[in-house]
């Protein structure tokens, strides 16, 4: 498993809300609060810097690249939530709320929002717990549910 394909699946519905580039580096934040918030400082995204950086573009729905604007330039018009990609391998196209997302890169680093490194098995781990939860939920149990119960019923 490559993990600079699989982290767009796992970080399905973050929404790009930054993204710098310096040379050949990309960063990136992306926030996902459901996931985020069960790692430890508090926080609500997950940093994650693309190095040897050879291709970052935008695309329409359509496939054709949006402009030759900078990603940071093309990303203003919004913050694309991710969906998913299909890809096995470089460059990954990336399906966004917006459209594609193009990306060629030599590695990934992870961070959290706070500055603490992570790694792509903890990004993993509390997907996994999170959508183990959430089915759960779809029967009736788990902690999604009595939350929403307490939600709905009178005081």
């Amino acid at each position: 498993m490559d993990t600079r394909i699989a982290i767009w699946n796992v970080l399905h519905d973050g929404e790009i809300t930054a993204v710098a580039e310096d040379g050949d580096t990309l960063t990136m934040f992306v926030s996902i609060p459901y996931l985020r918030r069960r790692l430890k400082p508090l926080g609500d995204s997950f940093v994650l810097t693309l190095a040897g950086v050879r291709r970052a573009e935008c695309r329409d729905f359509g496939g054709a690249a949006s402009s030759a604007s900078p990603l940071r330039v093309e990303l203003e018009i919004g913050s694309p939530e991710i969906l998913s990609t299909e890809s096995v391998s470089m460059p990954v196209t990336i399906e966004t709320t917006l459209g594609q997302l193009v990306l060629d890169f030599e590695s990934i680093r992870f961070a959290l929002d706070t500055g603490q490194a992570t790694d792509y098995e903890t990004i993993e781990r509390v997907c996994d717990e999170y959508w183990t939860e959430w089915k759960g939920d779809e029967k009736g149990s788990g902690v999604f549910s009595s939350r929403m119960v307490h939600r709905f019923l009178p005081e």
